[in-house]
């Protein structure tokens, strides 16, 4: 298959089966990697399949939420797109979603304008100095894995459990993460989440914060995934876009 925008948007809608998508102006190979990373994350995690409704540029995710809201009013005259925090310039990739009532339904993968400037070479070399991010290892694959911690936790609310309450109280975020851990609870969970897999992928897990956070999104999960009637409310959302 040739790298290129055509054969990657076709990709993404007939194999990831995420049914909007827009990569103009993204470096090939810098997609290519993040739809690597996403395919084994829908591997892990198949509910995720059910939520990612959007990957492209940033600009096309708000425009297409935008648009949608105004042309279909009896579809979405009862959700609210939630207000965004602002994303800093050295950003490569943010999650953002749709919120209904208390339940996160409709996610988008948005690919900043860092990602249209730099091609996957320079993003490596970025992420290399970047040490306010996860520094336990410096690979371009975690800042995927950290987005995909934020799905995971939009979905089933796990940064405000009181069981991740529990596993961070009184640590050493700064020390056992990252700088930028410290950030808030969701930054936390997805700064740790993503080391987590990625530890265990190269057989490297030890015990500590990192191995609970992880493990507690593991078991929160297969808690949520056998819960028949929110697999069933996720098909619902999927039928309504």
């Amino acid at each position: 298959m040739l790298l290129n925008q055509t054969n990657l948007e076709n990709y993404t809608k007939n194999i990831l089966k995420i049914p909007y998508v827009n990569f103009e102006g993204i470096d090939p190979k810098t997609i290519k990697m993040v739809l690597k990373v996403l395919k084994e994350a829908f591997n892990r995690y198949p509910l995720l399949n059910k939520a990612l409704m959007l990957v492209g540029k940033y600009e096309y995710l708000n425009n297409y939420l935008n648009l949608t809201i105004y042309s279909n009013p009896e579809i979405w005259e009862n959700y609210d797109v939630e207000d965004l925090i602002m994303i800093p310039e050295k950003s490569s990739l943010a999650t953002m979603h749709l919120q209904y009532g208390k339940e996160h339904l409709f996610l988008g993968l948005g690919l900043l304008p860092l990602l249209e400037k730099y091609n996957l070479e320079q993003i490596k070399m970025i992420s290399r100095y970047d040490r306010a991010s996860i520094n336990h290892r410096e690979i371009v694959d975690n800042i995927v894995w950290h987005e995909v911690g934020h799905m995971l936790d939009f979905i089933m609310g796990i940064s405000n459990s009181d069981e991740f309450q529990k596993l961070i109280q009184n640590r050493n975020i700064k020390k056992e993460i990252s700088r930028y851990a410290t950030t808030n609870n969701q930054e936390t969970l997805a700064e740790a989440f993503a080391e987590y897999i990625l530890e265990l992928k190269f057989k490297e897990l030890q015990p500590g914060l990192i191995q609970n956070i992880g493990s507690l999104v593991d078991e929160t999960y297969l808690k949520y995934a056998h819960n028949f009637f929110l697999r069933k409310n996720f098909e619902i959302i999927r039928k309504r876009i």
